[in-house]
């Protein structure tokens, strides 16, 4: 836990930007944070950091001294990908609090702000089977196991079942109706960046783009379109499919099968993000 002498006019932005200082993060989206707002829910993180908060300030200004300004819990999401019992993804969200105020003691009030990681909320788990059916907006092949007024419990074939807040579920449909998964995962900086060839790959997997037959000498077995077609099939909208596409374009020397075209694009893609 860190404190910085001054009272901040502690904005939510400053606030976010002192959360991802604690956490060591950069480059990630202040949409990304709102989307793991609903972790603070209950009064039980916030009384923990109020906790938290009075111990730090008796510690350094004296247990007799009182405190009072502005609290804030920002959650940070850490990503990683796994492939066992299914492919997923995983997030740990941790919430880190920032507080701005004056401490009064025996000799006089004093300014100060502290931040820092004040508790682990919940990890998630996102099979890409179920990702995948997001992106389709076919979550009806799965069956729910339980639901509550804030979660639902789904069944998925071959993992133990997946608890999700309904919230994070609406919010996470209503971001890839407007952007991509590698879009998405990029929202949370490095991190996202460095998995998203493997959530990309798994998407790919899932995707059957067709039996293609060896090609007659000259022939092409695939097309701009075709292409396009099936990188739209991945989450990727389609003004970006068509620039990786005229990225790799000039590399692709006609005898490739579709599926090996598709694979070529995406490892270049991930080379460049």
């Amino acid at each position: 836990m860190e404190i910085i002498a001054g009272k901040w006019e502690m904005s939510l932005e400053d606030s976010f930007e002192l959360a991802l200082e604690a956490a060591g993060v950069d480059n990630m989206s202040p949409e990304v944070i709102d989307l793991f707002a609903s972790s603070f829910g209950t009064n039980e993180p916030w009384g923990q950091a109020h906790r938290k908060l009075k111990s730090v300030v008796h510690d350094n200004y004296g247990r007799g001294c009182t405190h009072r300004g502005d609290l804030r819990l920002v959650p940070i999401p850490e990503l990683h990908f796994d492939t066992s019992p299914v492919p997923h993804l995983g997030i740990k969200v941790k919430g880190y609090m920032v507080w701005s105020g004056d401490v009064e003691t025996k000799s006089g009030y004093q300014s100060a702000t502290v931040f820092g990681e004040v508790l682990k909320l919940e990890s998630l788990v996102i099979p890409i089977v179920f990702l995948h059916a997001l992106l389709k907006d076919d979550l009806g092949r799965f069956r729910i196991l339980g639901r509550d007024s804030n979660f639902t419990t789904w069944g998925i074939p071959g993992a133990r079942p997946v608890k999700l807040c309904e919230n994070f579920i609406y919010e996470l449909s209503g971001i890839l109706k407007r952007k991509s998964v590698a879009a998405w995962l990029e929202m949370f900086g490095s991190e996202g960046k460095r998995v998203a060839p493997l959530v990309i790959g798994s998407l790919m997997g899932l995707q059957p783009v067709g039996h293609t037959e060896a090609p007659s000498p000259g022939e092409k077995v695939w097309d701009e379109e075709s292409i396009i077609s099936a990188l739209e099939a991945m989450a990727y909208k389609k003004t970006e499919a068509r620039s990786m596409f005229l990225r790799v374009s000039p590399r692709l020397s006609g005898e490739e099968t579709l599926e090996e075209v598709i694979r070529i694009i995406l490892r270049e893609s991930a080379k460049e993000g």
